[in-house]
């Protein structure tokens, strides 16, 4: 790490910043006030505040060395100048030389050019331009040549005319007939007021009024031309900023992206003040010292002249653009790169097959100027992951956004009605997965002083008994020898610790976390590194974290609960023992178009439902994009060099565990009805996708139009259903796909009820941009959804109850906290209830409690088999209440 520069160097490193120039520049204007007596009472504060200014001033000069300018020569110069004249130095001079003293507190005013340097360098380099000199120099050429020509006509013809505004006199000058004549070019108020005068004088003044208009038409249009190379120029300067998030790539269409890091911020607002009870807590009770987070800075690097259209909303005052090519140096240096704390380099789907490697040379040239930040990268093609994690090195994360947008539309289809929770988890506006992490040697002797008996272990389930209390639902731990440091300026670090998700079960036997001594319901407390869990911003886990290290993080023993309270619990654990998840029809899948996902969306599919059937119907266009045959071989499906595509005869594809998959391409416009079609000639699927192809004007409206063909053809009973059809469609924009619910009407397509017949709309951009966003925020978040989106590790599993069954109509009522105990036992942490009304209640407040036969389903953080449905459990698995053991590890899916 660099040494910390002496403190004068540090201290005159403040006088550049936007809060002391705004107070030097009205301490400024305040002394040239014309108020009798100000500038004596004030005399001596402004006389320490400019000497101190003046002493940084002189350390900064010759720190610059043989690099300072004259320009900054000269603007010294001026501050000696101006603290000069703050001395009494009407007491030292007569009286004749006193009357200079006025113009030497006016050179005071130049100390303002100092505040705005940069835009009078940009200004001067601007209007000294030779192409401006010239078209300056012709429009004065013509002003005053109109002016000289009218003055010699009308002193020739020596005509009589009020020219000074006296009245006609006979002694009017030639300069009085020049000036008349400018000030007719100047302002169209000047004309002659009425015809009642000589003629000509007239016909002059229309005419000068005439051409004066024109010319000053020419020079407003030269003013707004230096106004806008002013406003370039100021967008070629560095942006200023330290401590920033950075946005690299194509920033123009990622509005969506910047919208979710602003309203992270928004919502992180409290954090930017030291709190008073915090401050009372560090001094007088020993508490963690407090902290303070920094204002929500953000620079962006496009490629474009202008800035995106969207960063004139009022949230994006603190969001800066600047233009160049991300693998250049300048202009890395132009968004403070060396600076920023952390950064997302997108990738650049023009780019093509290229779109990897450019996103790896943007990634290597920000690690040149940055190597301690975060940097979280789009990564194009899966294979390409290590790739990019070797060239940034510690500290990147190449996030494969195609490979999880796979996998979440695999979740929607294998649990149908789970997109409401994701609605809620997966955007701003509800409760997320946040997590905390002790950093230090004191917080980490802090926890480890917690722990009890002879282990020093920390009981789970009463720590997420007192962080329920604080909002925060207790969904893992972070666990380590090592402790994690944060240095100044950098991110906390996350590199080394194991993350431990659902410690009411034990991790796999030899993994990283039982290594460090972790056991179902057991947390070790002295290798206790951080918290994981879901609130509704990183406020309340953050509070939970402070508490637990004072001692007050972990609930007392319920074990000794009697009466009301008993019976309570006893109905509470009899109505969770009916959960279960719905058994799944998943079985035939018919899939419609082509998105970047599909490849990962497929093999997700094949591992997860053995024996599945998908039928997949692709467009031959678009290959301007990406060529039918890279997508099909994107499949498996591997083309002749002279071979044609499948088309409507199809060709089959063998998938892992014993499905099978079969590929239909078509060149004319209306895939929809090929797919019926296709469908048409096996079984009924069980599900249907649609997915939302990149090209294209409008790529939701051709998916709509996919949907409704596809609905039209269930309504003429020319597609024949199974009696269950689950339909999920993906949009960019979830709004504009809202309008084909009415038009697909289970009634009219012919199913039993509307239950029959589910659809799904989901935004992938937007879930796509919230994780980006969120992993950028969220220390060790994108580890976190690798374990829930991989084929090891936890759930979010959806189960219901039993209707009315029999501890329903004993007892009306049920609290999550309730429901988290009772649970408990089959391994399962419950995060969010849905209701009767279609509401999902995610991480609800603690208090009262709501009618069971409200609550349609529950969401849970398990393993499938720990919840699954009767005659659904594979030989071998034992009771909901069995907890896990090294080695077992089920297929599944999660996001």
């Amino acid at each position: 790490m660099a040494p910390r520069p002496p403190l004068l160097l540090r201290l005159a490193g403040g006088l550049e910043t936007r809060p002391v120039k705004l107070a030097l520049s009205l301490l400024i204007l305040v002394s040239v006030l014309p108020i009798q007596g100000l500038e004596d009472e004030l005399r001596p504060y402004f006389l320490g505040i400019f000497g101190v200014e003046l002493l940084l001033r002189a350390v900064l000069l010759g720190q610059r060395g043989r690099d300072r300018s004259r320009l900054d020569v000269l603007l010294f110069v001026f501050d000696v100048v101006a603290w000069l004249s703050f001395l009494p130095l009407e007491r030292l001079l007569d009286a004749h030389a006193a009357h200079a003293l006025p113009l030497l507190r006016l050179s005071r005013l130049f100390l303002l050019l100092r505040f705005t340097r940069e835009i009078a360098i940009d200004l001067y380099a601007i209007m000294t331009r030779r192409e401006l000199l010239e078209q300056f120099g012709l429009v004065t050429l013509a002003v005053w040549g109109l002016a000289f020509g009218a003055s010699v006509l009308l002193s020739h013809l020596a005509i009589a005319h009020d020219y000074d505004g006296r009245g006609p006199a006979p002694d009017t000058t030639f300069l009085d007939r020049i000036w008349w004549s400018f000030r007719q070019l100047e302002s169209a108020d000047n004309l002659v007021a009425n015809l009642r005068v000589h003629p000509i004088v007239a016909v002059i003044s229309l005419g000068l009024t005439m051409v004066g208009v024109f010319v000053t038409s020419f020079i407003i249009g030269i003013g707004a031309n230096v106004v806008d190379q002013v406003v370039r120029a100021a967008r070629r300067r560095p942006v200023g900023y330290a401590g920033h998030a950075l946005v690299i790539g194509p920033v123009h269409e990622a509005e969506m992206l910047v919208q979710e890091f602003v309203r992270l911020y928004e919502r992180h607002r409290s954090l930017r003040s030291i709190r008073l009870s915090e401050l009372w807590l560090w001094l007088v009770r020993r508490g963690p010292a407090p902290t303070r987070h920094a204002l929500p800075r953000m620079a962006l690097l496009g490629t474009e002249d202008d800035p995106p259209a969207y960063l004139y909303a009022p949230r994006m005052r603190w969001v800066s653009y600047r233009k160049g090519d991300s693998a250049q140096p300048e202009a890395l240096g132009l968004v403070g790169a060396a600076g920023a704390k952390r950064a997302l380099i997108l990738t650049r789907p023009d780019a093509g097959p290229d779109a990897d490697a450019v996103t790896a040379m943007a990634v290597s040239s920000f690690r040149m100027q940055n190597r301690r930040d975060h940097v979280f990268v789009e990564v194009q093609e899966s294979k390409n992951r290590d790739l990019i994690q070797a060239v940034g090195g510690p500290g990147t994360y190449p996030l494969d956004m195609q490979r999880f947008l796979g996998f979440f539309l695999c979740q929607h289809l294998i649990t149908p009605g789970v997109e409401s929770l994701y609605t809620d988890l997966m955007t701003a506006d509800g409760s997320e997965f946040y997590t905390h992490v002790f950093l230090g040697d004191d917080e980490a002797r802090a926890v480890a002083a917690l722990g009890e008996g002879p282990g020093g272990e920390l009981s789970f389930s009463r720590m997420a008994r007192a962080a329920y209390q604080a909002n925060v639902i207790l969904a893992g731990v972070f666990l380590g020898d090592e402790v994690p440091e944060r240095r100044e300026g950098e991110l906390v670090q996350v590199e080394g610790l194991v993350q431990w998700l659902n410690p009411l079960l034990d991790p796999p036997e030899g993994s990283p976390a039982w290594a460090l001594g972790a056991r179902a319901g057991r947390v070790p407390a002295r290798r206790l590194r951080g918290l994981i869990g879901v609130s509704a911003t990183y406020a309340p886990l953050r509070r939970y974290g402070r508490e637990l290290l004072m001692g007050r993080g972990v609930a007392p023993d319920p074990a000794a609960t009697v009466g009301a309270a008993e019976a309570s619990r006893a109905w509470a654990e009899a109505w969770a023992a009916t959960l279960s998840r719905r058994r799944s029809h998943l079985e035939r899948v018919l899939i419609v178009g082509y998105s970047a996902a599909l490849p990962s969306l497929l093999r997700a599919l094949a591992q997860f439902v053995p024996g599945i059937e998908v039928t997949l119907v692709l467009g031959e266009r678009g290959d301007e994009r990406m060529p039918l045959a890279d997508r099909l071989a994107s499949l498996g499906v591997t083309l002749a060099p002279d071979g044609a595509p499948p088309g409507p005869d199809g060709a089959a594809l063998p998938l892992p565990r014993g499905g099978r998959a079969t590929v239909y391409t078509q060149r004319g416009h209306d895939l929809a009805s090929l797919a019926v079609r296709c469908a048409a000639r096996g079984a009924p699927a069980s599900a249907a996708v649609f997915l939302s192809e990149p090209e294209g004007l409008d790529r939701d409206a051709r998916t709509a139009m996919r949907l409704i063909r596809f609905a039209r053809a269930l309504e003429s009973r020319e597609l024949a259903h199974g009696g269950r059809l689950h339909v999920l469609a993906e949009f960019s924009s979830v709004a504009k796909g809202e309008h084909v619910r009415s038009l697909l009407d289970a009634g009219r397509c012919g199913f039993a009820g509307p239950d029959r017949l589910l659809l799904s709309l989901v935004s992938t951009e937007r879930i796509k941009n919230y994780f980006m966003v969120h992993s950028a925020f969220v220390p060790g978040v994108t580890t976190l959804y690798e374990e829930l989106l991989g084929e090891g590790g936890q759930d979010l599993l959806r189960v219901e109850p039993r209707p009315h069954g029999p501890a329903e109509h004993a007892h009306g009522a049920i609290g999550l906290d309730e429901l988290r105990a009772a649970l408990e036992p089959r391994g399962a942490i419950p995060i969010a209830l849905e209701l009767d009304d279609g509401t999902v209640l995610l991480n609800p407040e603690p208090g009262p409690t709501l009618a069971a036969a409200r609550v349609r389903a529950v969401y849970a953080l398990a393993r499938s088999q720990d919840l699954a449905a009767e005659g659904e459990r594979r030989p071998g698995e034992g009771d909901g209440g069995e907890r896990a053991r090294g080695g077992e590890e089920a297929q599944r899916i999660s996001a």
